[in-house]
């Protein structure tokens, strides 16, 4: 066999790998978001988790809070809340002291936000 016709070979196998791999990626499955809602100490407040499929469970991979709680007192609480989160990989968090409302509304859309999701 010529050089020529290896080379070609080659070439095609690449393209054909190069494809099955964007294929396999393309309808790999994400992260999944759950929302969740909760009361926090000026009303309404969102948790919204990013899981990622494991197994029969999952794992929290991310965290975002929406609420219109006061961010001097608030947003430092939904830090540590959200550290929390993220190590313990459940709702058995502890409230922040100082932001009690925005902890419990933090908690309670946790919870919400857990019970969605479908194996």
């Amino acid at each position: 066999m010529n050089k020529e016709i290896l080379r070609k070979r080659a070439v095609m196998a690449f393209i054909v790998l190069g494809l099955l791999l964007w294929v396999y990626e393309a309808n790999k499955p994400g992260p999944i978001v759950l929302e969740g809602l909760g009361t926090g100490y000026n009303g309404d407040l969102t948790v919204k988790l990013q899981v990622k499929p494991k197994g029969d469970s999952f794992k929290i991979i991310g965290v975002d809070v929406v609420h219109g709680d006061t961010p001097p007192i608030a947003d430092p609480a939904i830090e540590t809340l959200k550290t929390q989160i993220l190590k313990k990989q459940n709702a058995e968090i502890d409230l922040v002291s100082g932001a009690t409302y925005t902890s419990e509304g933090v908690k309670e859309a946790l919870e919400k936000a857990l019970t969605q999701y479908k194996k």
